[in-house]
């Protein structure tokens, strides 16, 4: 890596994310109730937004009693009155087809290392009908109203959590911190439980809520990139998702420039649930929950889970092999490398992996697979040549975007 990368990856090792509080978007980042927040690069325009992430946004706009039906909603949508704009534009970052509404509770998790870094991400909706699946029924809407009725406001005084410990000693059980998460959540959910008092409506939920570490867990990993981020001529990766269509990244030397992305394909790996054996077409890969995988977890440390290794075969052992030729340097407290160097991938070094559950392309059937999509390389050509042009006019330092 370069000087300026180096200084940029300094900052990041030296974050330390801690969730702080739980508040609604609209309180916590300003979100108005004409704009939904997605994952992954921005849409061209609203003919491009894939099924997954219209269902969503229905179900979001049912729930904030923005319409009356479907349909209504849907058009609201299709004819812009209702904007969705990239969560990450925001310090959000939302998991698969997961859309952010005004009413909706986030976590808000804070660098407590003093960058002032600040990321947030929805609570997550546990197992069953679910907003992050793409699909639209009376039954996510009602997942909704419990989420943001009961647990949202249950959680706002719950106080600080570290959330690197919780990791650390998940990964010495067998969770990669992405595609398994489930000693991680188990940890926080005792945690939790026991603030609460361990009984009620809430607890209940958290109980069986088997991946409640994943978001929390996403934006530490953001607020650890927002820590290096706005390093000039830095290559190191501080946003990555997938929108259902197209794959987008952010480098830190970018200084908030826009998106570089680039059509993705469908996470490939085994089949969940298939009726009669059948295939169903995948989505394309979508999820903020690529920046777990950036940051160097998920398909990057998918050594430490060997159960999942074992399940995505001859790819898992690809990914793992790419660890060392694409991350930065040793983390200190979770002691593996970290922190992805976009010039890497351009001096032919491996294509970096994402673990991704797979949706249904049409968004009927929710999840139908997981396995592993890979970055679009031209996303990092496009990424780094954004960077080196601003470098080359002397890009002055760009006001502080992380909080």
């Amino acid at each position: 890596m370069n000087d300026a990368t180096a200084r940029a990856v300094e900052r990041m090792l030296a974050a330390d994310p801690v969730w702080t509080e739980t508040g609604t978007a609209g309180e916590r980042i300003g979100l108005d109730r004409h704009t939904l927040l997605h994952a992954g690069p921005p849409f061209a325009d609203p003919a491009e937004i894939c099924p997954p992430i219209l269902n969503a946004a229905t179900a979001a706009l049912l729930f904030e009693g923005m319409a009356d039906g479907v349909e209504e909603a849907r058009a609201l949508v299709r004819s812009g009155a209702v904007t969705l704009r990239p969560a990450q534009d925001f310090g959000v970052v939302t998991p698969l087809a997961a859309v952010v509404s005004r009413s909706m509770w986030l976590h808000v998790v804070e660098d407590a290392g003093g960058s002032g870094a600040r990321a947030y991400s929805p609570l997550n909706e546990g197992g069953g009908p679910a907003l992050r699946f793409g699909i639209v029924s009376g039954a996510v809407v009602e997942r909704l109203r419990l989420l943001h009725g009961a647990v949202g406001p249950a959680l706002a005084g719950i106080g600080p959590v570290e959330l690197s410990g919780i990791a650390r000693e998940a990964m010495e059980q067998g969770d990669e911190l992405h595609g398994r998460v489930g000693v991680a959540s188990a940890l926080l959910t005792e945690t939790l439980v026991s603030r609460l008092g361990g009984t009620g409506e809430v607890c209940a939920f958290l109980k069986e809520a088997g991946q409640f570490f994943l978001n929390p867990w996403m934006a530490a990993c953001k607020a650890m990139m927002l820590a290096g981020d706005g390093v000039p001529g830095a290559a190191l990766v501080t946003a990555a998702g997938g929108n259902g269509v197209r794959f987008g990244l952010r480098l830190s030397g970018m200084m908030g420039e826009g998106w570089a992305s680039a059509p993705v394909a469908a996470p490939q790996g085994p089949d969940i649930g298939s009726p009669g054996g059948a295939s169903r077409p995948r989505l394309p890969a979508i999820g903020d929950s690529a920046v777990i995988d950036a940051l160097g977890f998920g398909a990057l440390a998918l050594d430490a889970a060997p159960l999942l290794r074992a399940e995505l075969g001859a790819a898992a052992e690809t990914a793992i092999a790419a660890a060392d030729r694409l991350l930065c340097a040793e983390h200190p407290v979770h002691g593996r490398r970290v922190g992805l160097d976009a010039r890497a991938v351009l001096l032919g070094g491996p294509v970096p992996p994402v673990c991704l559950a797979a949706l249904h392309a049409a968004g009927e059937d929710g999840i139908v697979g997981r396995g592993l999509a890979w970055h679009p390389p031209s996303c990092h050509a496009e990424a780094v040549a954004v960077v080196d042009a601003l470098s080359r006019a002397g890009f002055p330092d760009a006001p502080d975007r992380r909080a």
